[in-house]
């Protein structure tokens, strides 16, 4: 039989991963954030959000895979948050599920994993009214809901937006967070870009509820894109949700993989 044509995105999933790992092992110096990144896996413990408590980039040994996901477990567990792995089509052993489902976690969503080709973005142009620029301040979400977390009233909240300007301070080349003002200079989009390897990778991208189908996601999405090539970006990456699938596919980016999202709940 002929052998089988890799498939044209195959080299283009592990940039996915890669730069979540990369913007995982930023965040150790954070306050409230534990970060460990060890040879066959790269994991967080966060006071913030869900999602931020997990690993990624895992690839176990077959004869230790137990051992060490008992270990991990352990520690999340201590933590109380819940636990959670990102799964890759490189994600091993290959029964590395199986022993997922041991520990009870389950597989609660896949996401697509997109690439954009920075030399080839189309032009959008921001809506009427809209301006588009870097945060300049965080607190500016005291007085108004942050488009992705929404109001700042909660300890998980008050972590995210401490995370934020924490990192913003901590890495100035390379995390960027920009932020879509109506009139009143009041905030309807914000997005969290990272900069790794000539790769920009997009975090925390959400519009107001009341403010989507504008044209704004996708416009400022499109401002991040452009100042990351003009910083010496090549490509970029994110993981999609649902509701963001059609917009990002709007300002350049394509589906390359899809990535499982395994999670267990868990009380300290």
């Amino acid at each position: 039989m002929p052998a089988t044509a890799p498939s044209p995105n195959a080299g283009l999933s592990p940039k996915v991963m890669r730069n979540l790992e990369a913007w995982y092992a930023a965040q150790a110096d954070v306050p409230g954030i534990e970060v460990h990144r060890d040879p066959d896996i790269t994991w967080m413990l966060s006071n913030g959000t869900t999602w931020s408590n997990s690993g990624t980039s895992i690839r176990f040994e077959p004869k230790t895979v137990r051992k060490r996901l008992n270990q991990i477990y352990k520690r999340f567990e201590r933590h109380g948050r819940g636990i959670g792995f990102w799964i890759d089509d490189d994600a091993a052993p290959a029964d590395l599920t199986d022993h997922l489902k041991g520990l009870g976690l389950r597989c609660k969503k896949r996401f697509p994993g997109m690439w954009c080709d920075l030399a080839k973005l189309p032009k959008i142009a921001a809506p009427k009214e809209i301006r588009i620029i870097r945060t300049p301040h965080h607190s500016m979400y005291l007085r108004h809901p942050h488009p992705y977390f929404g109001p700042i009233t909660t300890a998980i909240r008050r972590h995210e937006l401490n995370r934020l300007a924490h990192l913003a301070a901590q890495w100035p080349d390379q995390f960027f967070d920009f932020v879509a003002l109506a009139a009143g200079n009041r905030p309807v989009g914000a997005c969290s870009m990272f900069l790794s390897e000539s790769i920009a990778g997009f975090y925390d991208v959400g519009v107001l509820e009341k403010e989507r189908n504008k044209g704004i996601g996708s416009a400022m999405v499109a401002h991040a894109l452009r100042f990351a090539q003009e910083r010496g970006a090549t490509q970029a990456v994110l993981l999609a949700s649902g509701m963001g699938y059609e917009m990002y596919r709007r300002v350049g980016f394509t589906e390359v993989c899809q990535i499982a999202y395994w999670y267990r709940a868990l009380r300290a």
